[in-house]
């Protein structure tokens, strides 16, 4: 197995909870989210040129779409959101309050639909699924921490992560329907988180506790991993003008002082160059213009 390693940050941004790291071509810009603060954070790495902005509510994740606003999975629904304009209003709520839920990572699917799952107490979350006409349905319930979410480029297998359980499945697809789930991947410490999928059908994977990130095999060995500088990566994405740039989102939520004081780059954004390429993310359109 091939072994990196990172030993400082590429922008010290001290997230409580960085989640959702994706990599938008157009603006060539990467951004990403602080699920607990609700900031949404954006940075060019040709100017280094950091942005803020306050969503004015938790945000699970934030997937591009074919114009130039964002489109929010925020805690209990969805919103679309201008860079630099106001906290935006959620024009759908999905989770009902006093649930225990709220919205977590999140994917657009190849087809275009913006997936989205939940966590909350075991048992109780689930996988939506946004259509294009602003319509959600239910993929998958009875999960517990809805986490990473992928699709092979075959269209073949769809990949999710249930952190609760400490496993990423493999789904078959067939005819855009999940089919023969089947536990794919287990790491001996740590749980996975978010994940991305790269050019080769490779699964690169963030461990939480478990201070690094794993890049998986379409049949699930161990190829590499990154070793990092804090315990709690969260999620991963390829960028850069060659989609060979892996850019880690970090955690430092209920670490102690004792932690944090060993952890000083926890919460930070961390890169690597790689010799495998990324795809570029998928983007959700809407049919209509929503009022």
């Amino acid at each position: 197995m091939i072994t990196y390693t990172l030993e400082k940050p590429t922008v010290t941004c001290r997230n409580v909870l960085g989640e959702s790291p994706i990599w938008d071509t157009d603006r060539a810009k990467l951004f990403w989210v602080d699920i607990d603060l609700g900031l949404l954070y954006g940075f060019c790495p040709y100017t280094l040129e950091v942005e803020v902005h306050s969503i004015g509510q938790k945000v699970g994740c934030v997937a591009l779409t074919k114009s130039e606003r964002l489109l929010l999975a925020t805690e209990f629904g969805f919103a679309f959101y201008q860079p630099g304009d106001p906290p935006p209003q959620n024009f759908c709520n999905v989770i009902p309050l006093g649930s225990g839920n709220m919205f977590n990572d999140g994917k657009i699917s190849p087809d275009g639909a913006f997936w989205v799952g939940s966590k909350g107490p075991a048992g109780t979350s689930r996988l939506y699924s946004l259509d294009q006409d602003l319509c959600f349905t239910t993929v998958i319930d009875g999960l517990s921490i809805s986490n990473g979410i992928g699709w092979s480029q075959d269209g073949c297998f769809f990949y999710h992560t249930d952190s609760f359980d400490r496993h990423i499945y493999r789904y078959t697809t067939v005819n855009n329907a999940l089919t023969r789930r089947e536990i794919f991947y287990t790491p001996p410490t740590g749980t996975p988180d978010g994940l991305t999928i790269d050019s080769d059908g490779n699964i690169w994977t963030a461990l939480w506790d478990g201070s690094r990130v794993i890049q998986l095999s379409p049949e699930g060995f161990e190829l590499a991993e990154i070793l990092l500088p804090v315990s709690r990566p969260t999620s991963v994405s390829f960028g850069g003008a060659d989609l060979r740039t892996l850019f880690i989102t970090s955690a430092s939520v209920d670490l102690s002082a004792k932690e944090l004081s060993t952890q000083p780059y926890a919460g930070d954004l961390f890169s690597i160059r790689l010799p495998n390429f990324g795809l570029p993310e998928n983007r959700y359109k809407l049919h209509a213009f929503p009022l």
